[in-house]
């Protein structure tokens, strides 16, 4: 009986149409643009600001006043490092000619995502036992080389034992507010668009002795504040305003 040798079938590889491969090819580029796109890059590029070196200890008619302390603290109720704000933090106060005494807080956050981002002073003032008396827009101001009116908030705050009115702005990104809504908004958008904006807190206040005097150390807060950054070097303005 002779043996034949068996011949394995021939497998059948299938081709794809080059046009077919193209289309595949093109696919599998477009899904990795945009696995790209939607990795949301920070928006400072990684550089953080050194704001004890911005800012001048003596600028105008203010100086620094050494070994000053400031009750009001900008990280009130933060338990973990995760739901930490701020990557920077600035607390000086300054003191002019007249003997008027401003307390400068400056807070900067490289990442402000939906549920850590700036704190607003009316939220952490009560926190720190201050009760909020009044709460009202101030004047936008005009700062130099920044192309928009800044809008403000100005707040009195207090307690039996201590009285502040306070000035401050919050900008996220490229906008102003810091309000709940309107910063979740605008942090959704910058996201859809692979970004991840910083923000700061930029606060100023003065102790009264009675609410009468709130009126001129709002005058008096609102000047500082454009004094101050007219002080600061222009190519460090944009992180206090844009």
């Amino acid at each position: 009986m002779s043996l034949q040798p068996s011949i394995a079938p021939r497998l059948s590889v299938p081709r794809l149409p080059l046009r077919g491969a193209a289309i595949a090819l093109l696919a599998m580029l477009l899904a990795a643009m945009l696995a790209w796109l939607a990795t949301p890059q920070l928006s400072t590029g990684g550089r953080q600001p050194d704001l004890d070196a911005m800012v001048p200890k003596t600028f105008g008619n203010w100086r620094l006043l050494p070994n000053a302390m400031q009750q009001v603290q900008m990280s009130q109720g933060v338990q973990t490092s995760t739901e930490q704000p701020y990557d920077r933090e600035l607390m000086r106060t300054y003191v002019n000619d007249q003997g008027e005494v401003v307390m400068l807080a400056l807070a900067w956050g490289e990442r402000q995502r939906q549920d850590v981002k700036v704190h607003r002073p009316e939220v952490c003032y009560p926190a720190q036992g201050l009760n909020v008396m009044d709460l009202r827009p101030g004047a936008p101001l005009l700062l130099p080389d920044v192309a928009q009116p800044v809008p403000t908030v100005q707040m009195l705050a207090g307690n039996r034992g201590q009285l502040e009115a306070v000035r401050y702005w919050i900008r996220i990104g490229d906008t102003y507010g810091g309000d709940g809504l309107r910063a979740r908004w605008y942090i959704l958008n910058e996201g859809l668009r692979g970004r991840i904006p910083d923000g700061i807190l930029v606060r100023v206040s003065q102790r009264l002795r009675t609410d009468a005097e709130a009126e001129r150390a709002q005058q008096l807060l609102a000047g500082f504040l454009s004094e101050m950054t007219a002080a600061v070097a222009a190519a460090d303005r944009g992180v206090l305003a844009r």
